[in-house]
């Protein structure tokens, strides 16, 4: 039996990212499976998945008009730990490849990796009803986590995708 853990990212996980995700499942008695979710929104700019998603749940079950194109976030490599982290608009392929294998190396799990054209939302829902996942992780910008975590969007997702636990990360800027 394994324990399914759906994650969805922003950007590239860097190997801090990886690391943090990890370490929620380490002590897990069972074997975990990451099933990591990618948006593929090129005309969406930088912000990736969680620009989608809006900031609030309305917005984010689409009870609401559609989130502007703005991104929720902007950043730069940093530069102090490892190369500059690829821009999903640019290099998808490089996205993926990276944060499946920085969270494959610091978990030791298999790391399966999902594509969505669509609705982040709808394809956040349906990956965990096909996998079964038992958690969810959105790995976000610094924003819009404190966005997520200031708004009642956590446990109205919860509900919404039937699971019991969902985190949100920061990612390492």
């Amino acid at each position: 039996m394994t324990y399914d853990v759906v994650v969805l990212i922003e950007r590239e996980m860097s190997e801090g990212d990886a690391r943090r995700v990890a370490a929620l499942h380490a002590r897990h008695e069972e074997a975990i499976d990451y099933h990591l979710l990618v948006s593929s929104h090129p005309e969406r700019g930088f912000g990736g998945p969680m620009a989608l998603l809006g900031t609030t749940f309305d917005d984010v079950a689409g009870l609401s008009s559609p989130p502007g194109s703005a991104p929720a976030g902007t950043a730069t490599a940093n530069g102090t730990a490892t190369a500059t982290l690829a821009d999903p608009d640019l290099d998808m392929a490089s996205v993926i490849e990276h944060s499946s294998r920085h969270l494959r190396a610091a978990s030791g799990y298999p790391v399966h990796v999902s594509i969505t054209h669509g609705e982040v939302l709808l394809a956040l829902k349906s990956l965990v009803m096909r996998t079964g996942g038992q958690e969810v992780v959105v790995v976000a910008w610094p924003e819009t986590a404190a966005s997520f975590l200031c708004s009642d969007w956590v446990s109205k997702a919860r509900k919404l995708l039937k699971v019991p636990r969902i985190r949100i990360l920061e990612h390492d800027s």
